[in-house]
C-alpha cells in the first residue's frame, strides 16, 4: 500500500467523523436528551467498511471525544463521572466489536477474491493446455491418415488398396469431427443444422460428388458429451458415405436426406437416399463389411438401435437416448433469446 493511499484512507475517516459531528450538531435541537452517539456509529461502520480498521479506530476515537465534549453532561467539558464513563465505555466496546467484525469480514472477502482470481488464472491455463492437447491429437490423427495414404500408394492389390482408402477416409473424418467438437461453435457438444451440413458436405466433397448430390437436412438441435458426440457423428458419417457409395453409385444425381428428431429423451437419427435400396437378403445384423461393423459397434456404445431398410431407397436409422444436458442447453438458448432450428 502506498503512502498516498494510506493518507487518503485516514483522511476519509476524519472526513466521515467531521460529517457525523456536523450532522449531530445540526440535529441537536430536534433530539431529546440521551443520544450522544447517534450519528457517530454509522460514521465508524462506514469507515471500517471503506477504509479499514486503522481509520475506523481513529474515527471512533475522535467521535468518542466529540460526544464527551459536546453532548454528554456537563457539556463543553471533558469531565467524567460514573454515568458518562459508562456511556463512553459502551461506545468504545460496541465500536471495537463492529470494527473487529467488519475487519475480519473484509479480510475474508479479500482472500476470497484473491483465491477466485487465482482459480480463474489456473482455469485459463488448464483450458489453454487442454486446447493445445486437443490440437495435437487432431494433428496426430491427420498424420496417421497421411501415413496410411502413403502406404495405400505402395499397395497394388485392389482389395487392400480399397481397405486402406476407407481407413484413410475414416481417420480423416475422425480428425475432422474431433476438431469440430473442440471448435468454439460446438464446444458444448451441440449437433445442429450447421454441424450436420458441414459434416455431410465434407463427406460429399471427399467423394468428389459435390455437383451430383442434393443435401436435405431437418435437424432438432441436441447437445452431447464427447463419449456420445463422437459415436453419433461417426454413425452419421458412415451412413452418408454409404448413401454416396450405394445410393449415388454410377447415377448422375442423388438426394441424401439427414434428419434428427427427438421425442422426450429418445433421439432418432435418419439418413435416407433415393437410390436402388438394399440388396436382396441383406441383413445389417450379419453383414461383415468394415462399415457395418463400425455402425453396430458405435450403436452398441450408445445403447442404441441401428437399422437399415429399403423405403424408396436406403434408410439408415439410429435411435438412442440423449442426456439431460440438452435440456439445460436449450433453456440457456431460450434465455439468451436464440431460437433453435426446428424441423421443417
Amino acid at each position: 500500500m502506498t503512502q498516498g493511499h494510506l493518507v487518503q484512507r485516514f483522511a476519509l475517516g476524519v472526513g466521515l467523523f467531521a460529517a457525523a459531528l456536523g450532522l449531530r450538531l445540526a440535529a441537536e435541537p430536534l433530539l431529546p436528551p440521551g443520544f450522544p452517539f447517534l450519528t457517530f456509529f454509522p460514521a465508524v461502520i462506514i469507515t471500517a467498511f471503506v477504509a479499514g480498521a486503522g481509520p475506523a479506530i481513529l474515527c471512533a476515537t475522535l467521535s468518542g471525544i466529540a460526544a464527551l465534549y459536546f453532548f454528554i453532561p456537563p457539556e463543553r467539558s471533558f469531565a467524567l463521572d460514573l454515568q458518562s464513563g459508562v456511556a463512553i465505555s459502551f461506545f468504545a466496546i460496541i465500536c471495537a466489536v463492529d470494527i473487529l467484525i467488519i475487519d475480519r469480514l473484509t479480510t475474508a472477502l479479500a482472500a476470497l477474491r484473491a483465491e477466485r482470481e487465482k482459480a480463474l488464472h489456473h482455469a485459463g491455463q488448464r483450458d489453454t493446455l487442454f486446447k493445445e492437447l486437443q490440437h495435437r491429437i487432431g494433428n496426430n490423427l491427420q498424420s496417421v491418415s497421411a501415413l496410411l495414404n502413403v502406404q495405400m500408394r505402395a499397395v497394388s492389390d485392389p482389395a487392400a488398396k480399397r481397405a486402406l482408402a476407407d481407413a484413410v477416409q475414416r481417420v480423416g473424418i475422425i480428425a475432422d469431427i474431433h476438431r469440430m467438437f473442440h471448435d468454439p461453435a460446438h464446444a458444448d457438444g451441440r449437433i445442429d443444422e450447421d454441424f450436420v451440413r458441414e459434416l455431410a458436405e465434407r463427406c460429399i466433397a471427399a467423394a468428389g460428388a459435390g455437383d451430383k448430390v442434393s443435401l436435405v437436412t431437418s435437424i432438432t438441435p441436441i447437445a452431447l458429451p464427447q463419449d456420445k458426440f463422437l459415436p453419433v457423428a461417426l454413425i452419421m458419417t458412415e451412413c452418408i458415405n454409404n448413401a454416396l457409395e450405394h445410393g449415388l453409385g454410377a447415377r448422375d444425381h442423388a438426394t441424401i436426406e439427414v434428419m434428427l428428431s427427438r421425442t422426450g429423451t429418445d433421439c432418432d437419427l435418419t439418413v435416407r437416399d433415393d437410390g436402388p435400396g438394399l440388396a436382396p437378403g441383406f441383413d445389417v445384423a450379419t453383414a461383415r463389411s468394415i462399415g457395418m461393423t463400425v455402425l453396430r459397434a458405435f450403436a452398441s456404445q450408445l445403447d442404441g438401435r441401428f437399422s437399415m431398410t429399403s423405403e424408396g431407397g436406403t434408410v439408415c436409422r439410429l435411435t438412442f437416448r440423449a442426456p439431460v444436458i440438452e435440456d439445460r442447453m436449450e433453456v440457456a438458448w431460450s434465455a439468451s433469446g436464440l431460437k433453435a432450428a426446428q424441423p421443417s
